[in-house]
């Protein structure tokens, strides 16, 4: 069991790490990061195979980040907002690397965007996707199709 825990952090922990980045306030990082996974370890016997493992590891590390920022919120009684805020470009898109495009494209995007757009890139289906945040698969395909609409607007233009 240990192996196959070991296996499936190292194949996830980037998007393990973007959801722990993506939801934490400055400097809790690691601590949200460990709460993960401890989150996994803890769920791991539990996993029953109904959704594909990806999915099943999303869904944790997403509903962990919100229990960690909802507690966050509650002991500190933090005024701010948990987005980050929008990051504008100032230099031309070609001048930047994709991963810099797409991150401060992300970074624009509220969190259940980002969430869908991550793991769309990373080949969830609409179906995978809805189970992890809890919405519709229609839902999931707009919200997609808005995102490719927007990204297009801003970055690739006529």
């Amino acid at each position: 069991m240990h192996r196959e825990f070991e296996q499936m952090i190292v194949k996830s922990q980037g998007r393990i790490r973007y959801i722990a980045s993506r939801y934490c306030h400055e400097g809790e990082f690691d601590d949200m990061y460990q709460e993960i996974l401890l989150q996994l370890w803890r769920s791991f016997d539990s996993f029953q195979g109904q959704a594909s493992r990806e999915t099943w590891v999303y869904k944790v590390a997403l509903n962990t980040a919100c229990t960690f920022v909802k507690k966050a919120v509650k002991h500190k009684d933090l005024k701010q907002s948990i987005s980050k805020d929008t990051i504008s470009v100032t230099e031309p898109a070609q001048n930047n690397c994709q991963a810099e495009i797409l991150n401060t494209f992300m970074n624009q995007l509220n969190d259940t965007d980002a969430s869908i757009l991550m793991m769309y890139l990373d080949g969830l289906s609409s179906d995978e996707c809805a189970e992890v945040i809890g919405i519709s698969a229609n839902a999931v395909r707009s919200r997609i199709k808005r995102i490719k609409v927007e990204f297009e607007n801003q970055y690739i233009g006529d």
